[in-house]
Parts: C-alpha cells; sequence; structure tokens
C-alpha cells in the first residue's frame, strides 16, 4: 500500500507467532562512498536517541515493554543498499494487563528516527566515536577469518562495478574517515531521498496502523533503483594469488550466469547449484571433499541478484591445481548430464524442505514480499515456487550448467 510516492507500508498477516514484528526499510542506490555511513547510521540507530540518550536508558526502555526487542541490519540486492530497523514485540493476547503494545513501540521507533542523538546537525560524538570503533573493531575481527577475508577478495576481483566490491557493512579504512557529521547528514537523506518500506508482520490493525503512520513526516520521493545486475562475461579469467600466515589455504571461484530472479532457468539454477556444492549431498563435497580429501571444507552459492556464483575450497596449498581440476571436472559432468536420477530427486527434496523450513521465520516472510513488490509477476507464492522447482528436469539442469563460466580465480595461499 502506497502512502506517499516511494513510500509503502506491507501487511503480513499471521498467527504463528506471539509476537508483532514492525520492518522499516530504508533502501538507497549501492554506492561505495556511502556504504560505511549507512552502516553507521544502522549502529546508531540502535543504541540511543534524544529521548533515551543512553545505552542504558534505551535498553531499559525496551524492557519496559515486555521486552520488545530492537535490532538493526543491512543488506544489498542488486546496486541497492538497505538499512533496516526492527521491532519485535509480544501481541496483545499475551500480555497480562492486555493492554496493547503498539502506540509506545511506533513512538520508540519514531523517536529512533527522528529525534537521533544529536546537536548541531551531526551525531553526539561520545557515543558516536563509540559505535564507530566497535564497527571498526568488528570489520578487523570478520577480516582475520580467512573465509571471510577470501570472500570479499575474490568479489574485489569479480566485480567491475565498486560499489560491489564493498561489502556490505563497508570496510575498516572506510569507516575510518567517517565522521559524527558525514555519517548524520547521511542518514538526513536516506529518510528523505530512500525508498522507504515499512512491513507490518503479524496480527494489525490495518486502519490503526495507517493512523500512526500519518504520524511520521514520510514525504514523496523519486526513487530510481536497479535491483537486479548483470555483468558482462569476458573472455578472460582474472587470477590473483596472496600470501598470508594461515596452516590453511582456500581457493576462491567466481562464475558468471546470465540468469536472472524469474527467468524461465531461474529454478534449473538453483537445482543446479544444491547438486553442485550447497549441500552435503552435493557432488563437490561428496567427491572433492569425501572420496578425494583434497578439501577440509568445500561448497557453492550463488547471487540471483549479481549474476555471481562462487565456490570456496579449504585446502592444503599443494592441492591447488589438483583441487582446480576437480572442480572443473564437476561442473563439466554436469554439463554433460553425467549424474544420476536419483541425485535429482534427492536435491529437490532437500530444496524443499529448506523452504518449507524457511517459511516458519519472519524474515524470510519479509523479503518474499519484497520482491512480489519490487520484481511484480516474477515473484510467486511458495506452492508455486516448489511447483517449479519439482517441474526442473535433468536437460534444464545440463544448460543452465553450461551457462555457467568461470571469470575470476583467488587464491589465499597459506604460509606457516
Amino acid at each position: 500500500m502506497k502512502i506517499a510516492d516511494g513510500v509503502y507500508v506491507h501487511f503480513i498477516p499471521t498467527q504463528k507467532y506471539k509476537t508483532n514484528r514492525i520492518v522499516f526499510r530504508m533502501t538507497g542506490s549501492l554506492n561505495k562512498q556511502t556504504i560505511a555511513k549507512r552502516a553507521l547510521v544502522s549502529q546508531m540507530l540502535a543504541t540511543a536517541n534524544q529521548t533515551y540518550p543512553t545505552v542504558q536508558s534505551f535498553k531499559e526502555r525496551l524492557a519496559s515493554l515486555y521486552g520488545t526487542q530492537l535490532s538493526t541490519r543491512v543488506s544489498t540486492k542488486g546496486l541497492t543498499h538497505s538499512v533496516d530497523i526492527e521491532l519485535t514485540y509480544l501481541k496483545d493476547a499475551f500480555i497480562p494487563t492486555n493492554e496493547g503494545l503498539f502506540w509506545e513501540v511506533l513512538g520508540f521507533l519514531k523517536d529512533c528516527l527522528y529525534k537521533p542523538l544529536s546537536r548541531v546537525a551531526q551525531y553526539q560524538n561520545k557515543v558516536f566515536d563509540i559505535e564507530k570503533q566497535n564497527l571498526m573493531t568488528y570489520l578487523d575481527v570478520d577480516t582475520e577469518n580467512n573465509y571471510y577475508y577470501s570472500e570479499v577478495k575474490g568479489r574485489e576481483l569479480y566485480f567491475v562495478n565498486e560499489g560491489l566490491k564493498v561489502p556490505k557493512y563497508g570496510q575498516a579504512e572506510l569507516v575510518e574517515v567517517e565522521t559524527s557529521f558525514t555519517a548524520y547528514q547521511e542518514f538526513q537523506s536516506m529518510l528523505t531521498r530512500d525508498r522507504i518500506d515499512i512491513f507490518m508482520v503479524g496480527e494489525f490493525d490495518d486502519y490503526q496502523v495507517l493512523q500512526a503512520l500519518h504520524r511520521f513526516p514520510l514525504e514523496g520521493r523519486q526513487v530510481d533503483l536497479q535491483f537486479s545486475y548483470s555483468q558482462p562475461y569476458v573472455n578472460v579469467v582474472k587470477e590473483k594469488i596472496e600470501p598470508r600466515q594461515s596452516s590453511q589455504s582456500i581457493l576462491q571461484l567466481g562464475y558468471q550466469f546470465p540468469c536472472q530472479y524469474g527467468d524461465k532457468d531461474y529454478f534449473a539454477l538453483i537445482v543446479f547449484n544444491a547438486m553442485f556444492g550447497e549441500f552435503a549431498h552435493s557432488v563437490l563435497f561428496t567427491t572433492l571433499r569425501e572420496k578425494e580429501g583434497l578439501a577440509y571444507s568445500i561448497s557453492s552459492q550463488f547471487d540471483i541478484f549479481t549474476g555471481l556464483l562462487e565456490v570456496y575450497a579449504g585446502i592444503e596449498k599443494s592441492n591447488r591445481n589438483q583441487a582446480m581440476r576437480g572442480i572443473s571436472r564437476e561442473l563439466n559432468y554436469i554439463k554433460l548430464g553425467r549424474f544420476s536420477s536419483s541425485l535429482l530427486n534427492q536435491t529437490k527434496k532437500i530444496i524443499r524442505m529448506n523452504a518449507l523450513l524457511s517459511e516458519d521465520h519472519a524474515l524470510t516472510l519479509v523479503e518474499q514480499r519484497f520482491n512480489e513488490v519490487i520484481f511484480g509477476d516474477k515473484s510467486l507464492s511458495l506452492e508455486n515456487w516448489l511447483d517449479e522447482i519439482e517441474k526442473v528436469t535433468k536437460k534444464d539442469v545440463c544448460r543452465v550448467a553450461r551457462q555457467v563460466k568461470l571469470q575470476s580465480l583467488f587464491f589465499l595461499e597459506g604460509v606457516s
């Protein structure tokens, strides 16, 4: 439901949970210059505001609302970057006094958004500096993780777009140059220029919600966002080797595929990836790890919104070429249809089971609705989605596998 140009509210009625959930999402263009600022905004939103100016008073207020929980997170989709602020609170039926929390929770959200902890057009320095240091520490610790580091470096190598080279929470060096002023200014820009989606998951009175949201100064805005990105294929594989103090080496491969969300090959791609490397029954795991002992761990994943399929393998340095040949061989076997119908059927069953389990998570419902809204007819109900998975044939899997092309190879060479 449209509240103003670029501002929408989505009702997702469900009786599954004892709680109601409100997700306030701000989505802007993915830009290397703003990722770190937006990540800092996310941190500040979950820390304090003018009404509750200390971390303690902020937490105490949430606790007084029968343990209402507030969290923030960032995400990307294609060439967009989203910051979510989420509030989860008990439904009226589970509150002893039977007094509804809706108005108080909405009031708390409004304070977080429109009464930020600021003075003279910038965040209050003391709290901001702590949150900035927390984010930098978090990013530094992540970088020390070899698998995370290899993934970041692999994407840096693969992507041409500068924004896609940067992780969704930014990089320590990008965060370091931001100030309480630059982050605050970005937040003000987000409130007035980003696409706003407000998701109400649970049991809500539609009229009451609209009445409440009209108290938020949400003005119309013109937003032009690109939720899908497809990088053109090039006939050269980019390679990079980086030595690092570690007992283990990591091979990170980037493959391009032309399929986009909702295309006819989308479901075949899901089945292909699940057979190739997503699960413990997948060919990369059963062959390279269990049968040949070439990898400590190995897996594949893909991002339908950027056209990137990644394979990572934790290996001995001396096994690099062998592992590379093994991955190429298993991909070729799928291209040629050298796999059993029992593997195909087992894969579909696992995909089905995982999809049904994910339905229990409120955030899955939010993402499904968001995709419905931004991709329109291309989005399917769970029932139809499962039907499309079931229809995927061996021929479909082979066709999609033939479209998957290696574009980048990053090798983190363990040096002891």
